[in-house]
């Protein structure tokens, strides 16, 4: 294999030193005689901290949310921040082995500041994260929608953000494990399987099990149909520390002075951060797929607002959405610009009017329904424009 084939955006240097040694004789037997010294040279960023250099990354966020301006120069670069980027150095150590596995350039530089914010009159805290806006394909609800496409690479049925099922219309997701079952059961059954064999079918069976009982009990998150975000794991395992996100927490995604509401649905992995659920990203890029993200670039605001999730955890309301997002962008100083107001694809058409008899020289006409969701579009969102050219102000 070419050597730089092996790497995802790493720049490689290559350089060849000789020098005289024993005999080959010996040489053979020596390991440090034909040696590769790899070193990997990374330039950690730091955090932007100014206005001035995250406006870098996207000049209207000021104006959008011109009631941090104030609070900037107390805005202190989060513990987040500096932990993230200890996480991606220890995950290219790791794959030092497996250099085909190597972070990629992309996914190191994916995150250009987080920052802690308390609003000195209100004491609402937020954190500011700038980074890019990768696709999350993964969740399904039979309860509410039962025309999930699960054919994607590393789909999963699940979203961390979960509340006990409401009805028995099973998942569509559950005959395929109930498949799996009998095959690894099967398999472990066999006389001719080995003990070694045995420990890794136990784990698969484990596995597997647990995954169909919580599609027997649970509902998730539909990324086609739910604004959701997505943070890094480790950020949710911090017990003590004082900007704790939860998952149901309302975030507010901004790109190019436009507003999306959203809540803090998904975990992914600790070295990852920017993330959303295809409905969001749908919304910023209309070609955006499970394959395609709407921006590569570091220019999507997250502001997450720590301890706001609702109690207990339930069904998206869009219309709450909405309404709990401006309160808490009122909370930091309010909002400029138009904040989304998402339609609910999975509303149930109101019923057609009764047909009413017509004099013969009227036209007879005919009403339909609205069309049936489709499984490659999404149908946009209105906005709310502020009420003002200035600051918008929540409830």
């Amino acid at each position: 294999m070419e050597s730089a084939r092996l790497f995802d955006g790493l720049e490689l240097h290559s350089k060849l030193t000789t020098a005289e040694g024993d005999s080959a004789l010996i040489a053979r037997k020596t390991p440090d005689a034909y040696l590769l010294d790899l070193e990997v040279k990374i330039r950690v960023p730091k955090a932007a901290q100014s206005l001035e250099e995250v406006a870098l990354a996207d000049p209207l966020v000021a104006s959008t949310l011109p009631g941090i301006k104030a609070d900037f120069p107390k805005a202190k670069v989060s513990n987040f921040y500096y932990a993230l980027y200890q996480l991606k150095v220890d995950a290219v150590n790791r794959a030092l082995g497996h250099l085909d596995q190597i972070v990629s350039r992309h996914n190191f530089f994916d995150c250009n500041t987080i920052l802690e914010f308390i609003d000195t009159k209100t004491n609402r805290k937020a954190l500011l994260i700038q980074s890019d806006m990768d696709v999350n394909a993964d969740g399904s609800d039979a309860d509410r929608y039962t025309e999930v496409d699960g054919s994607f690479t590393n789909f999963q049925p699940f979203t961390s953000y979960r509340w006990l099922k409401k009805t028995n219309k099973p998942s569509q997701f559950a005959p395929e494990r109930e498949e799996k079952l009998k095959q690894l059961q099967a398999e472990y059954d066999a006389k001719t399987t080995s003990a070694d064999r045995k420990k890794i079918l136990k784990e698969q069976l484990e596995q597997t099990q647990r995954e169909l009982s919580d599609l027997k009990k649970y509902s998730f998150l539909i990324a086609k149909i739910d604004p959701y975000v997505v943070l890094p794991g480790f950020m949710l395992r911090q017990p003590n520390h004082p900007f704790l996100p939860k998952l149901g927490d309302y975030v507010v995604v901004i790109n190019r002075g436009k507003l999306y509401p959203a809540i803090l649905g998904d975990v992914g992995p600790s070295y990852k951060i920017g993330e959303a659920s295809l409905r969001i990203c749908m919304q910023l890029d209309p070609h955006s797929t499970a394959y395609i993200r709407p921006a590569s670039d570091l220019n999507i605001t997250y502001v997450v607002f720590p301890g706001s999730a609702d109690a207990p955890p339930g069904p998206p309301d869009l219309k709450k959405m909405h309404d709990r997002c401006a309160a808490l962008l009122s909370d930091i100083g309010g909002y400029a610009g138009e904040l989304c107001e998402w339609e609910d694809l999975l509303a149930k058409p109101s019923p057609s009017p009764e047909p009413q008899e017509s004099s013969p020289s009227s036209a007879s006409q005919s009403s339909s329904p609205p069309p049936e969701l489709s499984p490659t579009g999404s149908p946009s969102p209105k906005s709310t424009p502020s009420p003002s050219p200035s600051v918008t102000k929540g409830n």
